[in-house]
């Protein structure tokens, strides 16, 4: 009995093995992790060329103003001219005789210096000194002297020569008395007196110009 237990038992076993043979479960699949996808390694970016930057030009201006400056009026004195300059007309009023009267008949006259030399010895040269040089007193006029002709007052000098001959022909037509509280000596009227004629008027003023020429 036991016998016949033991060899179904057996029997059993076999059975079950085969039929689990039979109808085997499948094995369990092993899950196979797809492979990681490896990134594409980042390209490293080469630039081609590196940009310079053209450099900031430099703008050179010819002019730097570029509105009209405001000019600075500069009050620009007019120098004063020196009578003596022969080449200067002179600035201030030329002086006048003490007596009244205009121009003579000499100033359109042609006066002749060499000529005038001699008649100046004979009646200018005891006032007015040798060559017109001066230095001879005059007593009671305020300068104590008598006015040299060489030089002569820049005032009457003129680079005009009709104009410097007019200056002298008024105070040889008219004479002058010079300023003072009792000049001793006077400019006598040569023109108005008739003492010297249009032509020696002329001549004479030839001769001072001819001084103050030189």
């Amino acid at each position: 009995m036991k016998r016949r237990l033991e060899i179904v038992t057996g029997m059993c076993a076999a059975v079950a093995v085969l039929a689990m043979a039979a109808c085997g479960s499948a094995p369990t699949p092993t899950a196979t992790t797809a492979p990681v996808a490896t990134s594409a390694p980042a390209a490293t970016a080469t630039t081609a060329a590196t940009a310079t930057s053209a450099p900031a030009a430099t703008a050179t201006t010819a002019a730097t103003a570029t509105g009209a400056p405001t000019a600075a009026a500069t009050a620009t004195t007019e120098p004063t001219a020196t009578a003596a300059d022969a080449g200067a007309t002179a600035t201030s009023e030329p002086a006048q005789p003490s007596n009244a009267g205009g121009p003579g008949k000499a100033i359109d006259l042609t006066g002749d210096a060499k000529a005038g030399a001699t008649i100046y010895v004979d009646n200018c040269k005891k006032c007015h000194g040798d060559e017109g040089k001066g230095g001879i007193s005059n007593p009671g006029s305020s300068d104590g002297t008598i006015p040299p002709l060489n030089p002569i007052d820049d005032t009457l000098v003129n680079k005009d020569p009709k104009v410097f001959a007019t200056n002298l022909d008024l105070f040889v037509e008219h004479g002058s008395t010079p300023e003072g509280s009792n000049p001793k000596q006077k400019m006598t009227a040569f023109g108005d007196e008739k003492k010297l004629t249009p032509q020696q008027i002329a001549d004479v003023i030839a001769y001072v110009i001819s001084l103050n020429s030189k």
